[in-house]
């Protein structure tokens, strides 16, 4: 009975393998299976003309000796002309919806602009709770990890808010940039005239008045050779961007140059006292002088949490600057400005 019941199994598996196998030639086209998929065929190849076949062979040729783009994660000769830290792994994973709207509740697009040498990536939190409260979330990646200088990054930054605005329909966007992320959105308000388009901005540790060469080490710097040496480390890890961002810089003098604020905008400026990137942590902070009574608020993290070490970079994932920034987007229509 067991050798009657193997045979009828070895016949059973025999004929379904055999669907599989070659297709007889006087089957119609409609009729032939794909040997891998059991599902009709759609069409037949199509053979490409010989001069076409030839020239894409010489192609080939040409080409043997050099990888293609995909060979490697980054290309070695491309990666050689980014500054270190663009070569970081990024942090996190956040994509655009360009199918959000702003809502009657929530009738601005918010978009977050990451630092130097991130990615929107690090948005991956909080972005995701921002739109879970009902806000149309945006966020871009410019200037090869935020490395070029924040004129040329500004430049792009405008043109991804025109996009927004256009796709949205909204008149104005609220922005919430990290470290490098609220200088660069200040900028383009400023010198881009990009202010008109901005009902707030939040601030998140940006150097909105410079940062030292050496951030929290500034103070052992003492001779011109330490500071050329210094120099020298923030070029090779945050590329022409770093120095934009050290006190005295061209971009720091005609951002702040007569005041720090835009008519019509209103401001939020996060800082942490245990910030080592952006020395002193307070140069985040904007004058109110000349705004409304409540228009600019300048906020430590430690106000609300007196014991919290937060530093720099962690920022954008921080629960506390989640709840500030939650909390003050409600109010955002209200504010004055």
């Amino acid at each position: 009975m067991a050798v009657e019941s193997l045979a009828e199994l070895k016949s059973i598996i025999s004929e379904q393998l055999l669907k599989f196998g070659r297709v007889n030639e006087e089957d119609t086209p409609e009729e032939k299976d794909s040997p891998r998929l059991g599902i009709a065929s759609p069409a037949a190849a199509s053979a490409l003309q010989d001069d076409v076949a030839d020239e894409i062979v010489d192609r080939l040729k040409a080409e043997k000796d050099k990888s293609s783009p995909g060979d490697s994660a980054l290309d070695a000769d491309a990666a050689r002309t980014l500054p270190l830290g663009a070569r970081t792994k990024p942090r996190g994973v956040f994509e655009d919806d360009w199918g959000a709207r702003p809502s009657d509740e929530r009738p601005w697009p918010v978009i977050l602009v990451h630092g130097t040498c991130d990615t929107k990536g690090v948005w991956q939190i909080m972005g995701n709770i921002l739109r879970q409260d009902g806000w149309a979330v945006f966020a871009p990646d410019y200037g090869h990890r935020a490395t070029q200088t924040i004129p040329e990054s500004s430049q792009q930054l405008g043109a991804y808010i025109d996009t927004v605005l256009a796709v949205t329909g909204a008149e104005k966007v609220i922005l919430v940039g990290h470290s490098q992320g609220g200088l660069l959105a200040r900028y383009w308000m400023r010198m881009d005239g990009g202010a008109e388009k901005v009902i707030h901005l939040m601030s998140i540790s940006a150097p909105n008045h410079g940062t030292t060469h050496g951030g929290i080490a500034s103070r052992l710097i003492r001779t011109q050779r330490q500071e050329a040496v210094i120099r020298s480390i923030i070029d090779g890890w945050f590329g022409p961007a770093g120095m934009d961002q050290v006190v005295g810089s061209e971009v720091l003098r005609d951002v702040n140059r007569d005041g720090d604020l835009e008519s019509g905008v209103s401001y939020t400026c996060i800082a942490t006292r245990s910030d080592a990137v952006v020395v002193p942590p307070e140069t985040c902070f904007l004058d109110p002088e000349g705004a409304p009574e409540g228009a600019v608020r300048n906020i430590y993290i430690q106000d609300f949490d007196r014991h919290a070490v937060v530093m720099h970079e962690d920022m954008p994932m921080d629960k506390r600057v989640h709840a500030i920034v939650r909390t003050l987007l409600r109010m955002v229509e209200h504010t004055p400005r």
